[in-house]
């Protein structure tokens, strides 16, 4: 899961809307309408949803609310959000999540939390221990990152996460191979990645190819930079060294 950088309140985003034009936006601490908060969400994190990742419409995400409204959880602070879409959000319920039990995409190094197989297969992170390892199962299991077809916990017939990183798995590993014969720049698969979304099945495939891993963190907006090296091949590294969850 990609990690990211929220913007802080003050900050300017330039949003780009359907007319292509740029409007400036100054994130809120507190919006009147949380719906309000999309745009500028948009603008700092990109079309995704903050959890699968896949790239959706406009109108296909929706402001997310980490801890859910329904259990209390604030319904207008900036500090609530993030993007989402319709599965993850219907999955989540109103389960009530957060930094302390929870690893969030905002607050952890959320690419070290899980481990993106062949096909795209998403599983926890075993390496991690402790508190870590706690928190990274909870991400996990709170978005039902697992379903596949045919095992334990089988997708809805609406949840289709699992076949769009399939798709991705198999065409990103494709454009590797054209990428090593020289064939396509990083440019080209950078963008065709921001067509298709999930940034972790890219980041895993191209491990070793030094600069499109660091065309993927920069082709990206909002992604938390400070988590991967560059001087070891843009690995992951703790966002918290030093701290229980270090993740």
């Amino acid at each position: 899961m990609r990690p990211v950088e929220k913007a802080k309140v003050g900050d300017v985003l330039i949003y780009r809307n359907t007319n292509d034009e740029d409007v400036r936006l100054v994130v809120q601490s507190d919006y009147a309408d949380y719906r309000d908060a999309k745009n500028p969400l948009m603008a700092n994190l990109g079309r995704y949803c903050s959890y699968c990742e896949n790239d959706k419409d406009e109108e296909d995400l929706k402001v997310e609310h980490i801890a859910a409204k329904s259990q209390g959880g604030p319904v207008t602070l900036w500090d609530n959000f993030l993007l989402s879409c319709g599965v993850c959000n219907s999955v989540k319920l109103t389960k009530v999540i957060d930094g302390s039990t929870c690893h969030l995409p905002h607050l952890n190094n959320t690419f070290l939390s899980l481990v993106y197989e062949v096909g795209g297969r998403v599983k926890v992170n075993e390496a991690l221990t402790c508190l870590s390892l706690e928190k990274a199962k909870e991400l996990y299991e709170t978005l039902k990152l697992g379903r596949y077809p045919h095992e334990n916990e089988t997708p809805t017939e609406r949840d289709s996460r699992w076949k769009n990183r399939l798709e991705v798995w198999n065409e990103a590993v494709s454009l590797k191979r054209s990428y090593e014969h020289h064939s396509l720049t990083a440019e080209t698969i950078v963008k065709r990645a921001r067509e298709k979304g999930c940034w972790s099945v890219w980041f895993t495939v191209f491990k070793g190819c030094d600069e499109l891993r660091k065309a993927m963190i920069d082709g990206f907006e909002g992604t938390c930079v400070s988590c991967f090296d560059a001087g070891n091949h843009y690995e992951p590294v703790p966002r918290h060294p030093g701290e229980a969850d270090f993740v």
